[in-house]
């Protein structure tokens, strides 16, 4: 009767192999998981990169002191983010790029950055 609880084609050997794969995959797994998260915050870093440049660029446009559209793009861009601002005849174009929070130990990967731009007629030129 024990012997018919037993599973067909498994050796005394076998047992625990599982366990050993299990141990194998895991990390693996967890670093995807890792990257994966990774992933999702510089998607979200870039967006509110972009979305303080248009900011930016529609303030700068109507006029605004270039000192007041930096604080304005700085205060919605992710943390420790810098703002540049260039003026050409007619137009304005704000570049907001940020670090991306990429865990330290993950070291080929520690510095990236994102980066939005965005380009606005200046009001008022012909």
């Amino acid at each position: 009767m024990i012997n018919s609880l037993r599973r067909p084609g498994l050796t005394r050997a076998d047992r625990g192999m599982v366990t050993a794969e299990l141990a194998v995959a895991l990390p693996s797994l967890l670093m995807v998981l890792v990257l994966a998260v990774c992933l999702l915050g510089a998607a979200g870093a870039k967006l509110r990169c972009q979305q303080a440049a248009r900011d930016g660029a529609r303030l700068a446009a109507r006029g605004e002191a270039i000192a007041s559209v930096r604080a304005a793009a700085r205060a919605e861009a992710p943390r420790g983010a810098t703002v540049t601002v260039l003026e050409a005849p007619g137009t304005v174009q704000v570049i907001v790029a940020a670090p991306v929070g990429v865990p330290g130990w993950w070291q080929p990967w520690s510095d990236w950055r994102v980066a939005g731009a965005a380009t606005a007629p200046v009001e008022g030129a012909s």
